[in-house]
């Protein structure tokens, strides 16, 4: 990215266009806030994501694999669609979140401050570095580390020493920390509504299936060819019961890890945020009077 002078006040060309480089904005969908995907997006996407899954498998149901992958999506109660509805959005929220934080780590190569150790940023020259960082960059606010930069720097004047700029940076970072993780209620929730699911399935299964057995118990003058049938019957409602289960069970497993993973890469971005800030603001940020 290329770097920015101080005395600059507007760049001809922004650098850096939040609309260009964020998923939400590029294809014109609301927007959440730094890493959070906004909720209507996630849930189209999602809404997408059922539509590639069970539109590539209707085409096929008449072949016999195709069938066995059709019945394991749509049959058992149909609670194998409410589960894929609520692992589709889980992942789409997880995808999206992944795409926007490699949007917010963009902002990171934005260099407002000259390699010279010797350069420093005073109350007479803060407002010149905020102006210089709002002209090269486009939507500076909806990027987590220069809105927490720029917000510093326009509150230089108001701090009697570096260390009250150091604690304003932190409770922001903090702030930033919490509404990071308010991004990830919903997943935690799907993951919890998954395996229930399943075991709901389960109940139902099991309910049926003991319902028929009641019923070949109670049928005492069938023949072999119908008890056979009627336990045939039975067994299918054991299968409703095992087969929702583990679907549940596997898709709240592999959500699990992927949120994991999203989590790290999350955190990472937060981490080198409190890090640029301490070595570009804290570190060049002089209060003293005559300082400039």
């Amino acid at each position: 990215m290329s770097r920015m002078a101080v005395k600059q006040s507007v760049a001809p060309d922004p650098v850096l266009r939040f609309a260009r480089v964020d998923p939400e904005a590029r294809i014109g969908m609301p927007v959440g806030r730094y890493t959070t995907p906004a909720f209507s997006t996630s849930l189209l996407t999602a809404l997408a994501l059922m539509a590639v899954v069970y539109g590539s498998t209707f085409p096929f149901r008449g072949s016999e694999s195709g069938a066995l992958v059709w019945k394991y999506l749509t049959a058992f109660d149909r609670i194998p669609i409410a589960i894929a509805f609520f692992s589709c959005w889980s992942i789409a929220i997880i995808a999206i979140k992944l795409l926007k934080v490699r949007a917010q780590r963009m902002a990171l190569r934005v260099r407002f401050a000259p390699d010279d150790p010797e350069w420093h940023i005073s109350r007479a020259t803060a407002m010149q570095v905020v102006e210089a960082i709002e002209g090269a960059v486009e939507g500076t606010e909806r990027f987590m580390y220069l809105h927490r930069v720029t917000g510093a720097l326009r509150s230089v004047r108001n701090v009697g020493r570096v260390g009250d700029l150091d604690e304003m940076l932190s409770s922001r970072a903090d702030d930033d920390e919490l509404q990071v993780d308010g991004g990830y209620v919903a997943v935690k929730g799907f993951i919890w509504a998954i395996p229930v699911l399943g075991f709901i399935g389960t109940v139902l299964g099991l309910t049926e299936a003991i319902g028929r057995f009641a019923g070949v118990l109670n049928n005492r003058n069938a023949d072999l060819q119908s008890l056979t049938m009627q336990l045939t019957q039975v067994i299918g409602g054991l299968d409703t019961a095992f087969v929702t289960t583990g679907e549940g069970l596997v898709m709240a497993l592999i959500i699990h890890l992927m949120l994991t993973a999203a989590r790290r890469v999350d955190d990472a971005l937060l981490d080198e945020c409190r890090e640029a800030c301490a070595r570009h603001v804290t570190g060049r940020v002089r209060v003293a009077e005559g300082a400039g």
